[in-house]
């Protein structure tokens, strides 16, 4: 098959994009950094850029490895978060003609006349942005100082003959391509126009998609590999690849989640893990961190599941948060085997750099973007057998936090991962989420 490589800002959407080509098939891998090498299936690539500065954003995507007839997928937040413009640019500059899909209809997100909604509301009318700094732009083609053309609801709706054809009319000049689309079934006429061999030859550079991870599952279907996966009892679609720490499930290891954010709907969360027993144990990066080591072993030792949040007092720059969490679970991870829940991209990124973990294999999803992965590349090397769950913040109804922890220790103590909710084995997204 083509190799395709997924471009990320932030390891909790790389995750979520991965686990949607898993779910089709395909052999797929979350690198977290520039990969050592290159691969034959489907690679991730987190660049970590979200919470930085735009020139960041810009120089990753100028550095990243991208040879010759490999497919691109540059992986932009639903809610239009990060540096989407400069990378866009950057891509332009490497030679690629790019078209733009930012919608993900399993949680209402659309584009609509080129503008981003949320349950049919303008982005920036809603509150799921918080904390990301800055207005939500009103179209995206305001991200981009680069011509665009709107492939509108009225032509994406029509034949893929139509589709390409505009596509062609605004490609063949050089601007990015903004459709409009609602539902999967509009991602993958825009995919399908993308890949159908275009009628004016030499009108197009190679193309580049950008959208979100629905985006991402219209392509992992356009180019399924054409060994079908296996499937469960009900008939769903499963990858084929093995599911699990390598060598057998091993010893339960206690669970510790992660909760980097102090924003309301990731305290919520926690609090139905408190709910079922749980201790929370609150960081203030301003404070001593030796004692809080030495409670949460305690807390680990008595009931497996431990969660860690940061102060709910506002921090000058949250990733000093982020960074603070993961020096306290490196600490405890020195003595004790952890398997991991990580919500929010950036802690769970500071927190897997900060265990030199380089690799992820995704395993399944408890709900849209709640996915479970196994450390390392499958190759049975130290440290490849730790189980970690990602989620993008403003993911998930109120028990996902819950679901994960059931998750990771059900695929640890050898159960199957996939018959945790329907929604695992089948890769539908639930519309699951508290606003």
């Amino acid at each position: 098959m083509t190799p395709i490589t997924v471009i990320a800002d932030d390891l909790s959407g790389a995750a979520e994009t991965a686990e949607q080509f898993r779910l089709r098939g395909h052999e797929t891998t979350v690198s977290l950094g520039v990969p050592s090498g290159r691969s034959a299936g489907v690679t991730v690539v987190d660049v970590g850029t979200r919470a930085g500065t735009a020139e960041e954003a810009r120089v990753a995507i100028d550095a990243l490895p991208l040879p010759v007839g490999t497919l691109v997928l540059k992986k932009t937040d639903s809610l239009w978060r990060g540096h989407v413009g400069p990378e866009l640019e950057a891509l332009t500059g490497r030679g690629y003609d790019v078209v733009v899909a930012g919608t993900l209809p399993a949680l209402g997100r659309t584009v609509v006349g080129g503008r981003p909604l949320v349950d049919g509301r303008p982005v920036a009318a809603t509150p799921l942005r918080h904390p990301a700094p800055g207005a939500a732009p009103p179209s995206p083609a305001e991200l981009v100082a680069h011509p665009w053309v709107l492939v509108g609801l009225g032509v994406v709706r029509a034949d893929p003959a139509p589709v390409a054809a505009r596509l062609d009319d605004a490609l063949v000049g050089g601007a990015l391509a903004l459709v409009d689309a609602e539902t999967d079934d509009a991602l993958a006429a825009a995919v399908a126009a993308v890949l159908r061999p275009t009628a004016r030859p030499g009108a197009r550079r190679p193309i580049a998609l950008a959208g979100s991870a629905a985006l991402a599952a219209a392509l992992a279907d356009a180019v399924a590999p054409a060994v079908a996966p296996a499937a469960t009892p009900g008939g769903h679609a499963l990858a084929p690849d093995a599911v699990g720490p390598p060598g057998g499930a091993g010893p339960v290891r206690p669970v510790l989640v992660v909760v980097g954010s102090a924003a309301e709907v990731a305290r919520g969360h926690a609090d139905v893990l408190a709910a079922t027993g749980a201790d929370v144990h609150e960081l203030d990066p301003a404070d001593d961190a030796g004692r809080l080591v030495e409670v949460t072993r305690a807390s680990l030792s008595r009931s497996s599941v431990a969660v860690l949040t940061v102060t709910a007092r506002r921090l000058p720059d949250p990733l000093v948060g982020s960074a603070a969490l993961a020096e306290v679970v490196a600490r405890i991870g020195a003595d004790v085997e952890l398997d991991l829940v990580l919500p929010g991209g950036e802690t769970a990124r500071a927190v897997l750099d900060r265990l030199a973990t380089t690799t992820l294999r995704p395993l399944a999803q408890v709900e849209h973007g709640a996915v479970l992965s196994l450390t390392g590349d499958g190759r049975g090397l130290a440290g490849d057998d730790r189980l970690v769950a990602t989620k993008p913040g403003s993911f998930g109804g109120p028990t996902v936090l819950a679901d994960l922890v059931d998750l990771v220790r059900r695929t640890r103590s050898g159960a199957d991962p996939h018959d945790l909710t329907a929604s695992a084995a089948s890769g539908a997204p639930t519309k699951r989420r508290t606003p």
